[in-house]
């Protein structure tokens, strides 16, 4: 499997699913040519031909829980120039694939592919259909065609449990290593700053206000900003182990904060007259029960005084699944027998994930989690969407096992 894998992984890399334009037949195609010789049912789900999603079946006998594997053919794109390696060469070097969507997320992909097909040429039978869902456009997700097309298109696929991307990292603390596992997401919402200035003439010393000058100083004081936290109670267990593991500390003040980051800075005008407006699109990664009132409160308290106006979008609320179910029991037995040391706690993810759209469309139990036994958490966190992202062999071998465990475990439930 161990090889099969690295194949199918590389393949995939190699295949630039680069959203935009995103690309996605190519990389269903790949998985096509592998699945089918196995026996699974492979079906394209699809608005757009050129932007397909794929339904994978492995069908069970009835009367049992159905598990999905959900996944996302999309990438982020690459500044090739950033690279110290080729980003869709699949390159293997130092025990690792390197490439765009190693992490994110075609390691995962491959994973549970490899685990379904495997399963399908052994002849197992589950008691409920085991599940491949690979959609398109989840890094973007303005084009229509992936996920929330998907729901609608086949409202009767409907998983019981779903296992999707998210967290997994092995963070080792003073308590022993965790894994987190992904209940849920944090709210998010847009908003628009926008800086006043007054038109002049560019030529002249000392001249008219500059609304370039003022959304700078502004957005200086939202990264000096220091955020209040916020305790809910799906993060008490994590809060445990604050202080014991650097990047896991990055990842709960992720959650346990308002996150406001500037994403699109836009100025217009003739290039010899003194900018009238400048405006910043700021993304808000916000945590549950927070408000549109909320958002903007906490923005005016960070930027302070100044000629500026906010627009402050309707808060996206994040959804959760409950704990203590089969498809979690599933996933700390996995860790018991490999990783017995480590403990799974739950948490919230930091960014968005599909997991959600299975939530509210099916009422589905959506976990993420992609469990990183070898990598140290620093190198994913820094190099998902980043440059020289790569998974370590060891760590798509171990998410093809863990894959392997769960989708047995629920399909002999």
């Amino acid at each position: 499997m161990r090889d099969g894998a690295v194949e199918l992984l590389r393949r995939l890399i190699a295949c630039d699913t680069s959203n935009p334009p995103g690309r996605e037949a190519q990389a269903a195609a790949i998985l096509e040519d592998y699945l089918l010789p196995s026996g699974l049912e492979c079906d394209r789900v699809a608005k757009d031909p050129a932007r397909p999603n794929l339904l994978v079946r492995l069908r069970g006998r009835g009367g049992g829980p159905s598990l999905a594997f959900l996944g996302h053919l999309d990438v982020v794109q690459a500044r090739r120039q950033d690279w110290s390696v080729e980003p869709f060469a699949g390159v293997e070097r130092d025990g690792a694939i390197w490439g765009r969507g190693a992490v994110d997320m075609k390691c995962q992909v491959v994973a549970a592919a490899v685990a379904l097909a495997t399963l399908a040429r052994e002849g197992f039978v589950p008691t409920g259909d085991l599940t491949l869902i690979f959609v398109a456009d989840e890094e973007v997700g303005e084009a229509g065609v992936g996920a929330p097309f998907f729901v609608e298109a086949a409202p009767g696929v409907r998983p019981d449990f779903v296992v999707g991307e998210g967290a997994g990292e092995r963070y080792v603390t003073d308590r022993g290593p965790i894994y987190l596992l992904d209940r849920g997401v944090n709210g998010s919402v847009q908003t628009t700053l926008r800086a006043r200035g007054q038109a002049g003439d560019a030529s002249l010393a000392h001249g008219t206000p500059n609304a370039v000058y003022e959304l700078a100083r502004l957005l200086a004081r939202l990264e000096r900003y220091e955020a209040q936290q916020r305790v809910t109670p799906e993060l008490e267990e994590l809060l445990a182990y604050r202080g014991s593991n650097e990047w896991l500390d990055r990842v709960i003040a992720s959650l346990a904060t308002n996150v406001f980051t500037p994403t699109v800075v836009e100025a217009s005008g003739p290039s010899n007259v003194v900018v009238e407006e400048a405006t910043a699109n700021i993304y808000g990664a916000v945590v549950p029960g927070v408000t549109a009132d909320d958002v903007e409160a906490e923005l005016r308290d960070a930027l302070g005084d100044g000629p500026y106006e906010l627009e402050v979008g309707d808060v996206q609320s994040g959804s959760t699944s409950p704990v203590d179910t089969p498809l979690e029991r599933a996933i700390e037995s996995f860790l018991a027998e490999r990783d017995p040391d480590a403990r799974l706690v739950p948490a919230l993810g930091y960014g968005y994930s599909d997991c959600q759209i299975f939530r509210e469309a099916y009422g589905s139990v959506a976990y993420g989690f992609i469990p990183f036994r070898h990598q140290d958490p620093g190198v994913n966190l820094t190099t998902k969407h980043g440059a020289d992202e790569r998974v370590l062999v060891d760590d798509l071998e171990f998410q093809v096992d863990a894959a392997m465990h769960i989708a047995r475990a629920i399909g002999a439930a």
